[in-house]
């Protein structure tokens, strides 16, 4: 879970997100992680972040522009390394069968 300006936001991801993502940017997001060992390039991170962005205070999806705002955000403040690490893991939560 991330806060920014006061609202409480997480990754929720789902398999017709990934299915999107997947079809929107011509990858399979399991041959990447494979092929990168669990790192992400920043293009896909950023697109991930940005379809599984949920805001738990207003409890609504974060979509388009202001996702990709609050993604250059946390990147500048925590660092590609921790979203890496908090995308991956979110996806193993929420789609553990794909790793298995």
């Amino acid at each position: 879970m991330f806060e920014v300006d006061g609202d409480v936001l997480e990754l929720r991801f789902n398999m017709q997100k990934i299915k999107n993502l997947e079809n929107m940017y011509k990858v399979s997001l399991m041959a990447e992680l494979s092929h990168g060992k669990g790192i992400l390039s920043f293009h896909l991170l950023e697109g991930l972040f940005s379809v599984g962005l949920y805001n738990v205070t207003q409890e609504q999806t974060v979509k388009g522009k202001k996702a990709q705002e609050i993604f250059q955000k946390l990147l500048e403040e925590n660092g590609f390394g921790d979203l890496n690490a908090a995308v991956v893991t979110k996806l193993q939560e929420d789609l553990g069968f794909l790793f298995r």
